[in-house]
């Protein structure tokens, strides 16, 4: 298995559809180094079984494959600061079948979106997902690394602001616990990283809150709309708002192109997912 660190290691989103380990051979056919995947149907709340068989597949694949890290991604309904009792229960519930999965697959790092705080305060959303993620280390039996994603911002969410992420991060302190930078989100939460001043400035905060160690994954998204617009709107990359200066001067960033970079770009007739890898590779300076 290759070492986490790989200056070119870039990877997208694949699907688990029949059986978790054909992932591999989708990860493989498009030339990924890297990838991520749901463990179970993100839109719902039920879970399927994986089998013996399918386990011990995906974890020969992962022995024998020269793909790493693997990285799952937690489904879409889950709410980690919810303050709505049925809900958080169900939460909770989906939050630790999906790490435990990561445990029993040899997945070393979980993505968890940011929560909101609906009916409820800032300081009470901040707590219960603080709460939420201290239980998900002992869900992981401390063998799964929880990827805190900054959020596009606006309304009741938590991570919007890379402050209010190295605040989780100091309240928790934990090694355990560390972030997945998406480019849309940053760039939708109000981060101009189109432009190389405005990569240097996000840079510069980045050291001066959650720090660049911090970053385990890099989210990898053209955004389609506005810097600040606080829409989670995902573009093929250099042809949305960010551009091609900006994807430039990130993947160049001595720091950023150290760490996976995996995407997670439209599916559509425009470009496919080779397309986007091979055109952020285009953009690294040998």
């Amino acid at each position: 298995m290759k070492e986490l660190v790989d200056e070119m290691n870039i990877g997208c989103h694949v699907s688990i559809a029949k059986s978790v380990d054909l992932a591999f051979d989708r990860a493989k056919k498009i030339g990924c180094s890297t990838f991520q995947v749901f463990l179970k149907n993100p839109r719902g709340w039920a879970f399927k079984e994986i089998s013996k068989e399918e386990t011990e597949r995906f974890k020969k694949k992962y022995s024998n494959y020269n793909i790493s890290p693997v990285v799952a991604h937690i489904s879409y309904l889950p709410n980690l600061a919810s303050l709505d009792d049925e809900i958080y229960t169900k939460s909770m519930d989906s939050f630790r079948q999906e790490i435990e999965r990561c445990v029993i697959l040899g997945i070393p790092y979980f993505v968890i979106h940011s929560g909101s705080y609906k009916g409820g305060t800032f300081q009470e959303g901040f707590e219960k997902y603080v709460e939420s993620i201290q239980k998900g280390i002992d869900f992981g039996k401390r063998k799964v690394t929880i990827l805190v994603e900054n959020s596009a911002g606006g309304g009741r969410t938590l991570t919007g602001s890379f402050v209010n992420i190295n605040a989780i991060l100091k309240e928790i302190n934990d090694s355990k616990v560390k972030v997945c930078f998406d480019t849309c989100h940053a760039f939708s939460a109000g981060y101009d990283i189109s432009s190389q001043l405005g990569v240097s400035n996000f840079i510069a905060e980045i050291e001066t809150t959650i720090e660049m160690e911090s970053i385990a994954i890099v989210h990898a998204n053209d955004s389609k709309t506005g810097v600040g617009s606080n829409r989670d709107l995902h573009e093929h990359l250099g042809l949305g708002k960010i551009g091609k200066i900006g994807f430039s001067e990130l993947i160049n960033d001595s720091d950023l192109r150290k760490k996976p970079w995996i995407l997670e770009t439209p599916i559509d007739e425009r470009r496919t997912d080779v397309e986007n890898i091979n055109y952020l590779r285009s953009l690294i300076n040998k």
